[in-house]
C-alpha cells in the first residue's frame, strides 16, 4: 500500500496527512452478548461470556466480573466492543435516574453514544490527522483546506466506526431489547423475540432458528435456548468458556446461581452426546431456579 502524503497550509502551519485508499471494515467484537424475551412477554433473559482483550487484541482473558450492568432497577446494559468506556455506564445511570420507559432510556444511550463517537473522531481523525481541535474548528478553517483534504477527512468521519456495540434489556409495561450500534442509532428487537451481538452470532441464531423461538416460550425453556446458544456461540473462537445468565421481570434483576449454570451445563453435554435436538426434555421444563440479586461492581457510581 503506498502512503500518499497532502501538503496542508494554514493558520502558519504545516501539516502533513496521509491518505489511505480504503477504510478498514469493521469486524464481529470478541465476546457474546445475547438477550431473549419470554413468557408472554413477561421476562427477559440474558446470557453472556466475560471475554476481554486489549485494542489490538494481542492479550485475551476471562474477566472476573459479569458484562452485564444496570442502569435502573429494571434495566441492564450489556456491552460488546474493544472500546472500554466506564463513564458510558456512568453517565448513563445519572441521565436515567427516574425514566420508567425502557424507549427513553435507549434514547439516552443513543445520545451518549453519538457524544463519545464525535469525541473520538476529534481525537483521532481532526487533531491527529489535521491538527484541529474541534468539529467547530474544522467548519471555521475549512475554506482554507485542499478539497482532497476535506474529501479524505470527510471520509474518515463518515466511516469512523467506535467499535462498540449496546443491548439494553429492560421492563416497563412489557419486555423490551434494543440494540445501540455505530453511528448511534438504536432498532427494537421486541418483535423477533431475542438479540445477539458478537463473534459467534450467527451460530447462536441458528439454535433461536432450530427452536422456532417465540417469546411465549416459558422462562425454563428461554434459558437452555439461550444457554445453548452461548455454547454453540463459543465453536466461533473469541468468546469465552464461562456463562452468566440473568433474568429481568417487574420484581427485579436476578442472576442464575453457579449450581444452576451447572447443571445447564451437563443437560447441553448430555443432549450433545445423544444428539438430540429440538425437543426440550424433562431437565429443561422442571429445572429447579435460583436466583441471588444481582449488582454489578466493576464500576463505581
Amino acid at each position: 500500500m503506498n502512503k500518499i502524503e497532502k501538503k496542508i497550509d494554514f493558520s502558519s502551519h504545516i501539516r502533513y496527512l496521509w491518505i489511505p485508499p480504503n477504510i478498514k471494515k469493521r469486524e464481529k467484537p470478541m465476546t457474546q452478548l445475547i438477550t431473549a424475551i419470554c413468557d408472554s412477554g413477561k421476562t427477559i433473559v440474558t446470557a453472556s461470556d466475560r471475554m476481554v482483550g486489549t485494542g489490538d487484541m494481542s492479550l485475551t482473558f476471562e474477566h472476573g466480573e459479569p458484562k452485564v450492568q444496570t442502569i435502573t432497577s429494571n434495566a441492564v446494559l450489556l456491552i460488546a466492543g474493544t472500546m472500554h468506556e466506564p463513564d458510558l455506564v456512568i453517565d448513563a445511570r445519572k441521565r436515567a435516574k427516574g425514566k420508567e420507559r425502557i424507549r427513553d432510556i435507549a434514547d439516552i444511550l443513543k445520545e451518549l453514544y453519538q457524544e463519545l463517537r464525535i469525541q473520538h473522531i476529534e481525537d483521532e481523525v481532526l487533531k491527529r490527522r489535521a491538527g484541529l481541535k474541534s468539529f467547530k474548528d474544522y467548519h471555521d478553517k475549512q475554506k482554507k483546506l485542499h478539497d482532497g483534504i476535506v474529501m479524505e477527512l470527510n471520509q474518515r468521519i463518515a466511516g469512523y466506526d467506535l467499535d462498540l456495540s449496546l443491548i439494553l434489556a429492560g421492563i416497563d409495561e412489557q419486555a423490551h431489547i434494543i440494540e445501540i450500534e455505530n453511528p448511534g442509532t438504536w432498532r427494537s428487537s421486541d418483535a423477533v423475540g431475542y438479540c445477539t451481538v458478537g463473534m459467534g452470532s450467527r451460530h447462536a441464531e441458528n439454535v433461536f432458528a432450530w427452536y422456532r423461538y417465540s417469546t411465549n416460550i416459558s422462562l425454563q425453556d428461554a434459558i437452555y435456548i439461550a444457554f445453548e446458544a452461548k455454547k454453540k456461540a463459543e465453536m466461533a473462537g473469541g468468546v469465552g468458556q464461562l456463562t452468566d445468565i440473568l433474568v429481568i421481570d417487574k420484581k427485579g434483576i436476578k442472576i442464575l446461581k453457579p449450581n444452576v449454570i451447572k447443571s445447564l451445563e451437563e443437560t447441553y453435554n448430555e443432549r450433545e452426546n445423544r444428539e438430540k435436538r429440538g425437543v426440550l426434555d424433562r431437565n429443561i421444563t422442571k429445572l429447579d431456579i435460583q436466583t441471588d440479586p444481582f449488582k454489578s461492581s466493576w464500576i463505581s457510581t
